[in-house]
């Protein structure tokens, strides 16, 4: 049986109920007349669309999912492009409810990029830059901003939302999925996530604005909250590994390609505008003026576990070593930190006065910034 619902706000269902003796063939077809043959072809790439335990529909309202009662299903696909659905995370983690561990959701969107190549065919060359830069203003710089949110919501509906890639790799990966594949298709981005875990119990996030708190490992190994100016796209925290993942590590420790910083994060990073937050912890006593840098779980498990013990011997620093040795790769950005560390815990002091001096020559002299 397929079932297909059509976008509603209230739950509207068409639902397709074949008789049990028609041939498989007259099915398909039946299917293929309700979707494009691109988009049917991608989709039984990974599910069987006509099974029994599959869900497909077109919504932007997790009623429309939810409605199914204790059922549930081995693949969810929503052909309504995600842009549309106003409690993203909470559409998410309804959908997850739905499936069956290591089921698989199938979804889309336009993401920020495919919308940005849309308007630029769309208009004129003399109109198009001034529409994309208002259009980039109100609906994807007003939301992260409280004093502007109620603006972008009365224009918009909270809909037609702008959404990068990442970002929706974030959010699926905080509500539970884990990402397998990604394919443009028509001018939307489809994505096939699986079912890994449960969404939070807590409660969901939704908003997101400029200044954010990270989940950093501290001294002794206790999590602390690291205060900063955004500068990558909003749930880009949970990506760190499906980046590593696809990319690996570049030069100077850094992910290949990180596509997560914002045009506006970039020129925050080169002004070191990001990291002044950052002087609240210093203030708390979680971090020093100078020292390591604070990382997340994820990428301090790319350390070798002996580099990792004596990281956590020390709190964490505003300027780290890095900026003192300017390191290449992660290996040399371990030794960097075992030297600084060994020579701290021989004389505090004027260790850090030391690399402090040479991190200030590097950042001011030479230009040293973070990327």
């Amino acid at each position: 049986m397929l079932h297909f619902y059509h976008q509603a706000t209230v739950a509207s269902e068409t639902t397709i109920t074949l008789p049990p003796g028609i041939a498989e063939e007259q099915r398909t077809f039946r299917v293929r007349d309700r979707i494009d043959e691109s988009i049917y072809r991608f989709l039984a790439r990974f599910c069987n669309v006509e099974a029994e335990d599959s869900l497909v529909l077109s919504t932007s309202d997790s009623f429309n999912i939810t409605i199914r009662g204790g059922q549930q299903f081995r693949s969810i696909i929503n052909l309504q492009r995600l842009n549309e659905v106003r409690r993203l995370c909470e559409f998410l983690a309804d959908t997850n409810h739905k499936l069956r561990d290591e089921g698989l959701f199938i979804c889309c969107l336009e993401t920020s990029k495919l919308r940005k190549q849309r308007l630029f065919r769309k208009y004129p060359p003399g109109i198009r830059k001034l529409y994309y830069f208002f259009d980039y203003l109100i609906k994807r710089v007003a939301p992260t901003i409280r004093a502007t949110r109620w603006f972008y919501k009365l224009l918009t509906g909270d809909r037609n939302k702008v959404i990068s890639f990442y970002e929706m790799v974030g959010r699926l990966i905080y509500c539970g999925f884990q990402m397998e594949y990604d394919e443009v298709i028509d001018g939307s981005h489809y994505m096939v996530a699986r079912k890994v875990t449960r969404p939070p119990a807590s409660r969901l996030k939704e908003r997101y604005g400029l200044l954010l708190s990270l989940k950093r490992v501290g001294k002794e190994g206790r999590m602390i909250r690291v205060y900063k100016f955004r500068t990558m796209v909003a749930f880009s925290e949970y990506v760190q590994e499906h980046i590593y993942r696809k990319n690996k590590l570049g030069a100077k420790g850094k992910f290949r390609d990180d596509k997560r910083v914002t045009i506006l994060g970039s020129i925050f990073r080169k002004l070191w505008i990001d990291e002044l937050p950052m002087i609240i912890n210093l203030l708390k006593g979680e971090m020093k003026l100078v020292g390591v840098r604070p990382l997340s779980p994820q990428y301090l498990a790319l350390y070798d576990p002996d580099v990792v013990r004596l990281r956590l011997s020390v709190k964490p620093g505003l300027v780290p070593p890095f900026y003192a040795d300017l390191p290449s790769t992660l290996e040399e950005i371990q030794a960097s930190e075992i030297r600084y560390i060994e020579r701290y815990k021989q004389a505090p002091f004027r260790t850090d006065v030391i690399y402090l001096f040479r991190a200030l020559w590097n950042i001011v002299g030479c230009g040293a910034r973070s990327k």
